[in-house]
């Protein structure tokens, strides 16, 4: 049997040590046994202009000035999680499959069309209202669950080694934009055109490919083709001791068994370093 030993969301570090309330866009929902992590895509600011993680004070106030607020990122996170936790328990526990987790994720990104329809799209200042998103239900001793883009549920045994980990389809996108697209042009995310053409060719555009293989990314937006990137998963629990569902600002915490061990056994580690993250954490009682 499995209990939430931990669920906390943490603003960006700067933003805590000055006392500064940011909008936030992580989100999460739990009800006994389902969880579900969203994270809203960071958007331009109010004046269409790209958005820097601050590192100053000053960086910090200006960025609070500027960042839309609602944010709309911040209520398609908010959607997606308070969705997929009301239709998954909808299910009895012999009911649930992987089938049914498709079918809620699907849910979860139709529920935000009407945040995103009637508006003017320019994938700038007006871009879709969007997040990604990882959920899921521990039934007897497995987990069902769906990630899509790049937060994670990372599975791992009593000795801190990593038993399971969803697939982040961001990553191969961000290869590609490093390693080919940016050697073969000139590319700055600072740059309008720039940023207005990863959002409308590569977020959501399963049509993208290179040498055949897919180079594009997945965001819940209410587009239909979001549904591609959704991967489901059922996961044999036998030898998991933590399950761990979080968004990318807790990546650094993830990256080998010595972060992870220092992360769980210390859990107030994440109050003082990274930018905003939401963390998850549940522990096998026996």
């Amino acid at each position: 049997m499995f209990k939430l030993k931990y669920d906390k969301i943490l603003d960006n570090v700067i933003f805590t040590k000055n006392n500064l309330k940011p909008v936030v866009e992580d989100c999460f929902d739990i009800n006994n046994l389902s969880f579900c992590v969203a994270d809203g895509v960071t958007r331009d600011n109010i004046y269409g202009e790209a958005v820097i993680y601050p590192n100053t004070y000053d960086e910090a106030k200006d960025w609070i000035k500027k960042y839309p607020n609602p944010s709309g990122a911040s209520k398609a996170a908010q959607i997606v999680c308070k969705t997929f936790i009301n239709e998954i328990n909808r299910y009895s526990h012999d009911q649930i499959n992987k089938k049914v987790i498709l079918k809620v994720a699907k849910h979860c990104n139709f529920a935000l069309k009407n945040i995103n329809k009637n508006r003017n799209i320019d994938y700038l200042k007006e871009d879709y209202y969007c997040c990604e998103a990882v959920g899921g239900i521990i039934v007897d001793d497995y987990l069902y669950c769906f990630s899509l883009g790049d937060c994670h549920i990372t599975l791992l045994d009593s000795e801190y080694n990593t038993v399971f980990t969803t697939i982040n389809n961001h990553s191969y996108f961000e290869k590609y934009l490093k390693y080919v697209y940016s050697k073969e042009n000139k590319f700055s995310w600072d740059n309008p055109k720039d940023r207005s053409m990863i959002r409308r060719e590569y977020r959501n555009n399963p049509a993208k490919k290179y040498k055949g293989k897919d180079i594009s990314f997945g965001a819940f937006s209410g587009e239909e083709n979001a549904e591609y990137y959704i991967d489901t998963y059922k996961v044999n629990l036998k030898n998991v001791k933590y399950i761990c569902a979080y968004s990318d600002g807790c990546e650094p915490f993830f990256y080998n068994k010595k972060s992870i061990k220092n992360t769980l056994e210390d859990l107030k580690s994440l109050d003082y370093t990274g930018k905003e993250r939401t963390l998850i954490v549940y522990e096998r009682e026996n």
